[in-house]
């Protein structure tokens, strides 16, 4: 249905246009950002928010987001006003001053874009913002390498994870199991388990042990016949503990290989009931997924997690279900529904700390803290438990890609691991010659080296070599048939496709195709995808390296050895443009394809 005709969203911010209500795609809270503390003229604040606004609105996902970017437009504003003279307006800020701002924080790339909307924004300083690329291949092959876990130690972080919480889940079954007794009216009145029983009737009703309201616990008789012990139990008898909602995430990161920000944001998933008969437990837990740094088009994914028994993916599932089931059907007592996976007790205090995890670091410092009561407890966990590192260690050891791209895999995870690298470098490098002979064989690109410009002369150097008449041989020069790494006299004639139609064949096949023509204008693009590609050598198995990049590889190495020195390509790497570094980027992403 649509809305009625003259209907406008509401307004994210308030009248004061200083405060921020933002809301997501579906409605949800991402949080209030108030600006209204921050220094400099109003007027100057008052754009600024509403840049900020606007840009979230249309791109920006969760709580997060927005709160990075808000301490980023904070720390901007008040570095504005102190500036030397303090900057009042969008259309005071300079190039000179950008550059000293941004070398001390990360506004360049967060808070660079938001001002790009600004009509206000002075030319020199909006070219100069639109230089920025995200950072490329070359240099995320030179980050600093990572180590994963051992497979040992790995193994060693999910068995103490995993028994913690099942010790959790086993005294949330007993408890409610005791409950549900006193419920029933089973229990002898008066006994001790009686009392226990309807103390934890009371917290599951209303998230707390009943209170006085001059803040004491229960009665004295009552405090003496069931003890100091079970009263503080009776407040994480049904729900779990801080530190056993961090056991859980860790125990999913390791299965799954999902960040927090996916975790924090889980839904309990649906399921299928097993196929035997005998059986009542559910066979496949379909878990629904939210990674909001994908956009808004890619975030939304699913997992089908098989429940196999003890050690399995969907096994974990169920503990995890089973561990926070009673913190659910308490916070729909209490008319705060929640279909949230991980919902903990976080204090002692009342009820509203019966909650989830959505905001901050909560879920991480969870892990934390179940680690460090671990090692209080004398069990020897590997050093960096947090969840950045299990999570590497376990899309590392997992040997495919778990939700994300085979690319990022490759790029962000097998590449970066020094280990991958180390175990890989062998088997690259005995069949790296074998490559090169076979690839000289099948080098069908040509290199007009005299043509370096759109000259008329340059057109007659490439008309002449290639064979082409004159006005294609104009084309190419111009970079009307530029593709990627050369140019293309044929484009409805591919070696690859069915002659007539276009081709559709990967921008890598240019080399082998005939109708490839590269001049000397092509040369820095051709060196850095050289540059890059070897670097993707380690970061993938033999079979895949055999595959998927063998033969490219070799083609590319021949052509670089018939027409450059290795000098020569150091020169041309350095020589390339941002804007062709980020062109070979985008192909190797496969953001160029047909």
């Amino acid at each position: 249905m649509l809305p009625e005709a003259g209907w406008e969203r509401e307004s994210d911010l308030d009248p004061t246009g200083l405060i921020v209500r933002a809301v997501g795609e579906h409605g949800e809270d991402l949080g209030t950002w108030d600006f209204t503390d921050t220094p400099g003229p109003e007027s100057f604040r008052r754009e600024l928010v509403l840049l900020f606004t606007r840009y979230g609105r249309a791109r920006w996902c969760s709580w997060h987001t927005y709160q990075t970017r808000a301490r980023v437009l904070r720390r901007f504003l008040q570095d504005a006003a102190a500036a030397e003279p303090p900057i009042t307006a969008i259309h005071q800020i300079g190039v000179t001053w950008w550059k000293q701002w941004s070398q001390v924080s990360r506004g360049r790339q967060q808070f660079g874009p938001v001002l790009q909307s600004s009509a206000h924004l002075p030319e020199q300083t909006r070219a100069h913002l639109m230089t920025w690329r995200r950072r490329s291949a070359a240099d995320k092959l030179a980050a600093k390498p990572k180590r994963a876990h051992s497979k040992a130690e790995l193994k060693t972080v999910r068995d103490a994870a995993a028994g913690t919480v099942r010790t959790a889940r086993l005294r949330i079954w007993e408890n409610v199991a005791l409950m549900e007794r006193w419920r029933a009216g089973e229990l002898p009145e008066g006994s001790r388990d009686w009392l226990l029983g309807q103390l934890l009737d009371h917290v599951a009703r209303t998230g707390d042990v009943p209170r006085y309201k001059c803040g004491r616990r229960l009665s004295p008789a009552t405090r003496y016949r069931v003890g100091d012990n079970a009263i503080g139990m009776s407040l994480t008898g049904l729900f779990p503990t801080f530190a056993e909602a961090g056991a859980a995430a860790v125990l999913l990161i390791i299965h799954e290989g999902w960040n927090l920000s996916v975790l924090k944001k889980m839904q309990v998933p649906a399921h299928w009931p097993n196929a035997d008969g005998d059986s009542e437990a559910p066979a496949v837990h379909r878990v629904v997924t939210d990674k909001a740094r994908r956009g808004k088009r890619r975030r939304h994914a699913s997992n089908n997690l098989l429940d196999a028994g003890e050690g399995s993916s969907g096994w974990a599932m169920r503990q995890v279900l089973d561990l926070t089931r009673q913190a659910r059907l308490t916070l729909e007592e209490l008319g705060r529904p929640s279909s949230l996976l991980f919902l903990a007790r976080r204090n002692r205090g009342g009820p509203e700390n019966l909650d989830a995890f959505l905001k901050g670091q909560a879920l991480e410092e969870a892990i934390w803290d179940w680690a460090a009561s671990q090692r209080a407890a004398g069990v020897r966990l590997p050093p960096r438990i947090s969840a950045q590192p299990l999570r590497h260690s376990a899309q590392v050891h997992h040997g495919r890609a778990r939700n994300n791209s085979e690319a990022t895999q490759a790029k962000d995870y097998l590449f970066k691991d020094e280990k991958v690298r180390d175990d890989s470098r062998a088997v690259v490098e005995a069949g790296l010659a074998k490559a090169v002979e076979h690839a000289r064989e099948r080098v069908e690109m040509r290199l007009v080296a005299h043509a370096t410009g759109d000259s008329d002369f340059d057109a007659d150097q490439v008309a002449k070599a290639a064979g082409v008449d004159r006005e294609t041989a104009m084309e190419i020069v111009t970079g009307r048939l530029k593709t990627p790494v050369a140019s293309c006299m044929d484009f409805e004639n591919s070696d690859f496709s069915e002659a007539g139609k276009p081709c559709g064949a990967s921008f890598l096949l240019c080399f082998a195709c005939r109708n490839a023509v590269a001049t000397t204008r092509d040369l820095p693009r051709v060196a850095y995808l050289h540059q890059v590609v070897e670097g993707l050598r380690a970061t993938v198995s033999p079979a895949v390296w055999a595959a998927d990049w063998e033969s490219h590889y070799a083609r590319i190495s021949d052509f670089l050895s018939t027409h450059t020195s290795p000098e020569m390509r150091a020169g041309l790497v350095s020589a390339l443009s941002g804007a062709d570094r980020h062109l070979i980027d985008r192909m190797l992403d496969r953001r160029l394809d047909p």
